[in-house]
């Protein structure tokens, strides 16, 4: 069975193959519920059945959400396709592989995995569902994270620099204008300064005219004495 992607994540994914009694065994637990106790005996089977026993860890291991470990032992479950079974059983490895890969962060692996699934299987839809969903995932977050492929954030960042440069006049105006105010205000006091010592200097030039001595201004013609 298979790990299905979807916008709500299902697993699918059933331990298989139990020739030998410990790979039964850790079926019997892995049903129950007890992956934990399920990948012990999966690995103790492992002595016997390596890629089997590694299939059935990945399984286990993808329900206790250790999807790292669980991608490791997928990997590890890969055979050389020398038949039809090995080569269907590597598709499932591979499709496993990858769901492991995305619940575990490393997208660029999943979507590998998937494109060898497709590219052996053109006719499996559940690959090119789960790559679709990757890919779109993978479109809307560079969307996301680059403003110049989102429209709406595009123009929101437009409009907020608009804004920016319009306070950024305001502000130049208003420094401008109390700038303006200012020196007209340094003027009139200039002026005012100027009219002050100029009526000062006027007045000091009339008290002095008062203290200076007053002239004789009678005729000195000299009259003759008929």
């Amino acid at each position: 069975m298979r790990i299905i992607l979807s916008f709500v994540l299902i697993v699918l994914t059933v331990p298989v193959f139990a020739q030998n009694s410990l790979l039964r065994q850790g079926n019997k637990a892995y049903d129950e519920g007890k992956y934990g106790r399920a990948f012990e005996l999966y690995e103790k089977a492992a002595v016997k059945t390596p890629q089997k026993a590694a299939y059935n860890s990945g399984a286990a291991l993808y329900r206790l959400q250790d999807y790292s470990t669980a991608a490791q032992a997928f990997e590890q479950a890969l055979q050389k396709p020398e038949n039809k079974r090995q080569a269907l059983f590597n598709q499932n490895v591979l499709f496993n592989l990858g769901n492991s890969a995305y619940k575990a962060g490393d997208k660029e692996t999943a979507k590998q995995a998937m494109r060898t699934v497709i590219i052996n299987n053109l006719k499996d839809n559940d690959a090119k569902e789960n790559l679709q969903f990757m890919l779109k995932e993978e479109k809307a977050q560079n969307q996301c994270n680059n403003p110049k492929e989102n429209p709406k954030q595009n123009k929101d960042n437009q409009e907020e620099k608009q804004n920016q440069n319009q306070d950024k006049q305001n502000q130049e105006k208003q420094q401008n204008k109390q700038q303006q105010e200012k020196q007209n205000q340094e003027q009139k006091e200039k002026e005012a300064s100027a009219k002050e010592e100029a009526a000062n200097v006027l007045q000091m030039a009339q008290e002095h005219k008062q203290d200076l001595p007053q002239v004789n201004t009678r005729s000195n013609q000299v009259e003759k004495d008929w």
